[in-house]
């Protein structure tokens, strides 16, 4: 669809590849299951854990847009905004889902991980009504947003990773700046505020 072409052009699209949400959700499921400060809760280990996230929060989520895609009703990034809206609907019941599931456990950590991105995407979701925010800036914002609310300051470095996103969706021409900047920012400020509501340490 693009006819950018160059090396700024290769290293955007392979960013851009390595950072849709489910993939980012995987990225921070694993970390926080591997490396909880407040552990798993009585009944699951890590393991058991990040196969609860792949299957809930990383392949449910995308059955829908792959499915489309094949059928060629939409591209993989789902670049039409009009587009969007039946996807983030899905995406929020699968959020649920994963919230019920990890709460059933006891696995705190990884159900406000769910909260979080339910909230997310439900922000996503009314301003791309008006406004085509970018998905991408969206999803590496509240899940890195959720790293930092755990673990402090060190994991400040996830901002490398939203300049990285923002510079390689603008390369794109997928989004504007403001565009981009946007997902980063209202992901940050939507999961930080379900975090103080929601997470005990």
């Amino acid at each position: 669809m693009l006819e950018l072409k160059g090396a700024r052009v290769t290293i955007s699209r392979v960013i851009s590849r390595i950072t849709p949400a489910p993939l980012v959700n995987l990225y921070v499921g694993i970390i926080f299951s591997l490396a909880s400060p407040i552990g798993l809760g009585p009944i699951l280990d890590p393991l058991s854990s990040i196969l609860i996230c792949i299957i809930i929060m990383v392949i449910l989520p995308i059955v829908p847009i792959v499915f489309e895609s094949w059928k060629g009703n939409v591209d993989l990034d789902v670049s039409v905004r009009e587009s969007r809206t039946k996807f983030f609907i899905f995406s929020m019941m699968c959020d649920v889902l994963a919230y019920s599931v990890y709460g059933y456990f006891g696995c705190h950590i990884m159900s406000t991980l769910a909260a979080a991105y339910f909230a997310v995407t439900f922000g996503v979701t009314l301003v791309s009504l008006r406004w085509k925010i970018s998905v991408h800036g969206a999803g590496v914002g509240g899940p890195s947003a959720a790293l930092i609310y755990v673990y402090g300051a060190i994991a400040l470095l996830v901002a490398i990773i939203w300049i990285l996103v923002i510079w390689a969706r603008t390369t794109l021409k997928q989004h504007t700046l403001e565009q981009s900047v946007g997902g980063v920012l209202l992901a940050i400020v939507i999961a930080w505020t379900t975090y103080f509501f929601v997470f005990l340490p």
